[in-house]
Order: structure tokens, then sequence, then C-alpha cells
């Protein structure tokens, strides 16, 4: 979808996404002055967001966000508790405050719908840096072809419940006109076409020395690099909790109980 930032742009380190709209004056509660305080860190914290879709390997990137030391989002472990807000701004009439709120106490974040927001926190954060992972666009779709076809043939109730109860556009990206359950011609061709003109607008909007295009067979390096960190000795994580772990194991991730 066409960002919302020019109707509710916030200015660079602007303060209302806090709180209060304005600095707090002299007296004010102590609760208050805190709350606002640990809010304007936050607008300063966020240092990263991967732009890719779900199924670029947003997984591993949130292990490897975590060996680099940083505290990483991904909206689909979170999913209830982060995505109304996300959803609401990016396809209802929910505020931009709310949607930026998500990303405090964190300083990374992956994943639908929050890889759509990627002019919002360019604009919120200043500092902040993206990052676009390569993938084939083909391969891309027929994985996620795939992996609802396993979803379908695997899932519990419970499990299936949890999908169908998320928002229609902030899941299996069909804010993109995507179908990956029996998808005809016509719905791959939607589908594939609005994964290249994302792929090509986040290029075009985000100054390139603020986006990092990223090769899965580079590993440590540039990663490391463009975020200033050290190259980890660990070896490079590979994670695909829906694909290869147990349905048990992908509710826990989840953060879902689905019984014994």
């Amino acid at each position: 979808p066409t960002s919302k930032i020019s109707k509710q742009r916030p200015k660079p380190l602007d303060l209302s996404i806090c709180p209060s709209s304005r600095v707090p004056a002299m007296g004010v509660a102590g609760l208050k002055l805190a709350s606002w305080f640990l809010c304007t860190l936050m607008v300063d914290a966020f240092k990263l967001l991967d732009v890719g879709p779900p199924r670029t390997g947003t997984q591993t990137m949130h292990e490897v966000m975590k060996i680099l030391g940083l505290k990483p989002l991904h909206t689909g472990y979170e999913a209830e508790s982060v995505r109304p807000a996300l959803c609401g701004y990016l396809f209802g009439n929910g505020s931009l405050d709310d949607a930026l709120a998500v990303f405090g106490g964190y300083d990374a974040a992956m994943d639908e719908p929050a890889m759509l927001m990627y002019e919002e926190i360019m604009a919120a954060f200043p500092e902040a840096k993206f990052l676009l992972t390569i993938s084939d666009a083909e391969r891309w779709f027929e994985n996620y072809v795939e992996l609802s076809r396993e979803l379908r043939a695997t899932g519990t109730i419970s499990l299936k419940a949890f999908f169908h109860s998320l928002p229609r556009n902030c899941s299996r990206m069909q804010s993109w006109g995507c179908n990956f359950a029996n998808p005809s011609p016509e719905d791959k061709d939607t589908c594939l076409k609005s994964y290249h003109r994302h792929i090509q607008r986040v290029q075009d909007v985000i100054p390139p020395e603020r986006l990092l295009v990223y090769n899965w067979s580079d590993g440590w390096s540039p990663l490391s690099h463009f975020l200033g960190s050290r190259i980890p000795e660990e070896q490079f994580p590979h994670e695909d909790i829906a694909k290869f772990y147990s349905e048990k194991k992908v509710a826990a991730k989840l953060g879902m109980s689905l019984g014994s």
C-alpha cells in the first residue's frame, strides 16, 4: 500500500509520538516526566528495520540481530500484541503515534507489517538504518505457497484460528493482493508485481547510505560493518520455526497455548 506518512509525517525526533507532545514543564509529576523521558530515549534508540517481506529470512535475521547485540521485534512472533496498532494505522483509522509506540523497547524490527513502515521509521528515527535482503521472487512465492500448504495440512484448529483472527491485510501479504492457498496464475502475477514494486520503491525512497542491500551468502561482514559492531565468532544462524519445527514449538515461539 501507499504509505500514509504524508498525512501523519513526524519530523525527526518529533516528540509528538511520545505521551505528551511538549517537553514537560518544571513541576510536572515525576511519573509523567519519567514516562516522557523514556519515550524520548526510545525515539533516538531505534536502529534497524528489515524491509524484506516474510519468507525472505526474517526469522534468521531476528537471531542475527540478537547475536549482534540488538533487541529485535519480530512482528510474527509478537503478532497479537503489536499487529493491531500497526494494522490500524496502515489499513484503518489508527494513529501513527500508536503505531510508532510499538517499537518502544526495541532497537530493530522485521516482518509483516512493520516492513511496510519504512518511510515513517525513516522520518521518526533519523539515525535508523534499513536492511533489504535479496531473494528470488519466484522462489519466494513458491516458498510461501509451500508453507501455506503445510500449515493447512498440519495446523490444529487453535493454530488456524490464531492466523485467521489477524486483520485481513496484516497476514500472508494479502495487502499485496497475494493468495498463497491454491493461487491462480493471476494471483501469482499480482503478488509478484507487488513484490517487485516494493523492492524497487524501498531502494528509490531510502537514501543509499541508510540502506544495506544484503545477500545471505555474504555472512557476518557486511552486516557488522553496516551496524558498526564486531564480527561475531558464532556460526551464522538459520532459523525457520514455521517450516522445520514441530507445531508446539511454533506455538511456543508465537506465545500461544495449544493445550497438552
